[in-house]
Parts: C-alpha cells; sequence; structure tokens
C-alpha cells in the first residue's frame, strides 16, 4: 500500500479476508473423510487420556464438571478422533486453499511438500476468563490436536492462534473438517504446513466459542488465557509433550500471541517459552475499533459488514467481561440491543442482512455516547476528560499490553500490501513494541517484511515457510532461516490516537 488517502481507510478494521465476507460458516461438518491416493496413514495413536467422544460431543459442556480452580486450567474433558491426512492430502489442500484465497499469482508460489502425515483430534478445555471479579469466570473452548506421524526430532509443541473469524457458535474454527474441500478461511493453510512439516499443533478456538459464553473478541488477557492454558492441556492429553513451546498466530491471532508473551510469566503456561512469531498481528491501538463507529470512518451496512461486526464485536467483549454479563449491549442503542447481539451471535458468522436491518452507518447502531464521546471524542480528537473516554481508554491500553523484555523472543512479519495491518499499522506496532522493550532487554524482536504480500499471503507461501523454519531452529530441531526483508523506516501516524 503505497500511501493512505482517506480517513476511511485508516479506519477499516476488517482483520482477516476480505470485506463483505460470508461463508466461514459454511464449513462441513466433521466427517473423517478417507484420504486421497496414493498415501495413507497408519493406526491412530493413543493419548494419555481417552478419547471416545463423537466429535459433535466436544461442543457439549458435561453437567457437572467440578469447581474451576487454578489447578483445573487446560482440563481436558471432551476428545474426538477426528480426520487424518497423509503428505498427498496436505499438498492437496495446500493447494486448494491458496487458490481459494485469492489466486496462486502471489511471488510465484511454491510449497515446501509436506513430510508427513497427521492425526487430527478435536479435544475441548477448560480455562479462566479476564472477568472483572477476583474469582474469574470458567471459560471454555475446543482445539485442534494435530499429531504428526513422524514427529520432527526434538521439535517445539506449537500453539497456533488463529484470525477473525466471527463471534457466532458457528463460527468455531474447529467445526471446520480440515479434510474436506477448502473454503474461504486463513488458518488451515499455516496447519497443514506446522503439522506437515513435524510439528505437534494445539490450535484453540478461543474462550467462550461453542459454549454460550461471551465472546473475548480481542481481550489481550483473555485471548492469552486461551493460548497459554492450550499448553496445558497438550501436556495432559499427550502422552510425551514437548518440553519446549512456540506460539504462532495470524492477525487476530498474532495479537493473541503477542498477548501472551506478556502473560505467560504472570498467568503461567506449561514448558518453557522459546519463541513468539505474529504473522500481521493487529497491535496498534485498539481505539480503532470506536474510530470505525463514528461517521469519520465512512463505513456503510452495504459496503463494510465485516469492519463493523468487528468494531461491534470488540465494544460488546468488553462489557460482557469487563463489566459483567449483560453489559455488552450497553454501548449500543437501546432499541437495537437485542438485534446487535443477534447479529453477532444468532447464527451466522458474517450475517449481512441482520446487520443492514439495523441501520445504514454504525452511528445509527451504537449509542451515540460511545459514538461522540468514545469514538469522536476520544480516538480521533484525543479529548478523553468524561468518565465513559477514561473508561475506554483504559481498556484499549489494557488490550495491547507491554511486551514482556526479559520474556521469549518475537518475530514479527507484516505484508507490504496488506489492506488491513497496513504499513502504518505496522509501524505503529514496531514503535509500541520499541517503547515496551526500553533499554537493554533481553528479549529480541526480529521485524521481517514480505513486500509482496497481502493479508493472507502472509499465512500460505515463503513467509510461512519462513515462521515453520524458525520454529524449528529454535530448538536445534532446524537449521536458522537467515535474514529477512527489513520493515519499510517511517513514523507512525497517530489516526486514531495511539493509546
Amino acid at each position: 500500500m503505497k500511501g493512505i488517502t482517506s480517513l476511511s481507510l485508516f479506519l477499516l478494521i476488517a482483520a482477516c479476508g476480505s470485506d463483505n465476507k460470508q461463508n466461514p460458516d459454511a464449513a462441513k461438518p466433521i466427517d473423517a473423510a478417507p484420504d486421497a491416493p496414493p498415501q495413507t496413514l497408519g493406526p491412530t495413536p493413543d493419548l494419555a487420556l481417552p478419547c471416545t467422544d463423537a466429535a459433535a460431543d466436544v461442543y457439549t459442556l458435561p453437567a457437572s464438571l467440578p469447581a474451576m480452580t487454578d489447578q483445573l486450567r487446560g482440563d481436558v474433558f471432551r476428545c474426538a478422533k477426528t480426520e487424518s491426512l497423509s503428505t498427498y492430502k496436505i499438498d492437496t489442500q495446500i493447494t486448494a486453499y491458496n487458490a481459494n484465497m485469492g489466486g496462486t499469482t502471489y511471488n510465484a508460489p511454491t510449497m515446501v511438500p509436506a513430510v508427513t502425515g497427521f492425526w487430527s483430534y478435536r479435544i475441548a478445555y477448560r480455562s479462566e476468563r479476564n472477568t472483572v471479579s477476583n474469582a474469574r469466570a470458567e471459560g471454555d473452548m475446543a482445539a485442534y490436536l494435530l499429531v504428526p506421524e513422524h514427529p520432527l526430532p526434538n521439535a517445539p509443541l506449537v500453539v497456533f492462534g488463529h484470525g477473525s473469524v466471527g463471534v457466532a457458535p458457528a463460527c468455531a474454527p474447529t467445526k471446520l473438517d480440515l479434510s474436506a474441500a477448502s473454503q474461504d478461511q486463513d488458518f488451515p493453510p499455516m496447519l497443514y504446513r506446522l503439522a506437515g512439516a513435524g510439528f505437534t499443533v494445539i490450535a484453540p478456538d478461543y474462550n467462550g466459542f461453542s459454549y454460550n459464553q461471551p465472546p473475548g473478541y480481542f481481550n489481550a488477557e483473555d485471548e492469552a488465557h486461551s493460548i497459554l492454558d492450550a499448553t496445558r492441556a497438550a501436556a495432559k492429553i499427550l502422552p510425551s509433550p514437548p518440553a519446549k513451546v512456540v506460539i504462532v498466530g495470524h492477525s487476530e491471532g498474532g495479537h493473541a500471541a503477542l498477548s501472551a508473551q506478556s502473560y505467560a510469566k504472570t498467568y503461567g503456561m506449561t514448558g518453557d517459552l522459546v519463541g513468539v512469531a505474529a504473522l500481521a498481528p493487529l497491535w496498534s491501538s485498539m481505539d480503532l475499533f470506536a474510530a470505525g463507529a463514528t461517521p469519520a470512518g465512512q463505513l456503510t451496512t452495504a459496503n463494510n459488514v465485516n469492519s463493523i461486526l468487528y468494531a461491534m464485536e470488540y465494544a460488546y467483549s468488553a462489557g460482557e467481561l469487563r463489566d459483567g454479563t449483560g453489559h455488552g449491549v450497553d454501548v449500543f442503542q437501546t432499541a437495537k440491543q437485542a438485534a446487535a447481539k443477534d447479529a453477532m451471535l444468532g447464527g451466522s458468522c458474517y450475517d449481512s442482512a441482520k446487520l443492514q436491518a439495523l441501520g445504514a452507518t454504525p452511528a445509527d447502531i451504537f449509542d451515540a455516547n460511545y459514538v461522540n464521546i468514545v469514538g469522536t471524542g476520544c480516538a480521533l480528537g484525543g479529548t478523553c476528560t468524561d468518565p465513559l473516554a477514561v473508561k475506554w481508554k483504559a481498556i484499549w491500553g489494557q488490550d495491547r499490553p507491554a511486551i514482556d523484555p526479559t520474556g521469549a523472543p518475537v518475530l514479527v512479519m507484516f505484508g507490504g500490501i496488506d489492506d488491513f495491518v497496513n504499513p502504518n499499522r505496522a509501524l505503529c506496532a514496531k514503535a509500541k513494541i520499541t517503547a515496551d522493550l526500553g533499554a537493554g532487554p533481553t528479549t529480541t524482536v526480529k521485524y521481517c517484511d514480505d513486500p509482496a504480500a497481502a493479508h493472507r499471503d502472509l499465512v500460505r507461501d515463503k513467509s510461512a515457510d519462513y515462521v515453520v523454519k524458525w520454529a524449528a531452529s529454535l530448538t536445534g530441531a532446524g537449521a536458522d532461516p537467515g535474514a529477512c526483508d527489513p520493515m519499510p523506516s517511517g513514523t507512525c501516524q497517530q489516526i486514531p490516537k495511539e493509546y
């Protein structure tokens, strides 16, 4: 992207995919479809816990779980054997997803062939939410668990964080059959590459999906809990879990990965965190969600379905978790609160019809005080003295926590023609991380840029391959991939403000 030509381009906040994306909820049910020839896998390996649930049961909470405690974080309460993929099938799926995600002309893609097939499971585990009370509410989530047939020696466990997919129960990523026909989704290619290279992978849906619990969309601490408790779940279900851990995330998942690096020491985890890779992380100030609700954003329900829904989901999540159950709708106009909630959670992932029924612009949906005081006054104007603005300014800061200057090393990758995490947002992310590290950090941060890459390209071609190699190099499972293209120089333009 060569330049920003209007304020509206600053405020476009589609965190993954193309705007008005309609089909994530069209994913096929888990069916354990047979692999195509010429390769098949051997018998499914045993796990440390029984794995006898039906796939559909994974999304049903048991009737009598013991009361949640810190000691129960990561406890696995469901496990189902699901699809398996051979190397032939992995390579076929990557090719199909590359085509479905916008063609195959990007950098004349080449594919590093898979060296191993993998077995897939759906597990469900317990976590804790970022709620206001001292006794945190329980959170639960499903996750992919991918176990390679031929593990890469000395490879770390990889926890993968997915990008935005909508927050309705139907949108839970694990409901997608990895062996089925390709969908308009960002996350599967990275899962195929990691497991096909020999990594054991756990990829959670994040807290709240599928169990009628509030979403935690871009709530940094809530996302971090999901990622960090995935390491505990893996340790409890794998017979011999890797001792070292690498976290990889794309888009919202990049935000989750960086948040996990920040909270790893205080919240805890199982294993030694040796690296965090964030691909196209939205790590500019979270006030952009409020700015997107203002007339200055120039967003319409006819043309910007994703951007408006993401702004709604962020505000709703903040209210539900930080103000208490039932308060997520407070940011919407009173007469439209029930319909706004239904547009986000009522069944479809990106329901343009329900959104358009709410009005023509975000200002027709959000409460006027949120639009004027929080969005226009504080996010865009810098006037944050009203108590409502003070509250939201604090939330935006909490949802972009400081990187731990003595924590795990970080790899951050951006795309030069990314329309969503655009070059300016990349510069703002770098400026924030640099300020967090301060003088004399022990944490190293490596910034990479792919000048020809758009948002989705980072999980489907050479950048994804670079991350796979980097993750392996951290534990001696592979050679260091060497230098990458550096980020362009420049200064973060603070529109909206950087809080």
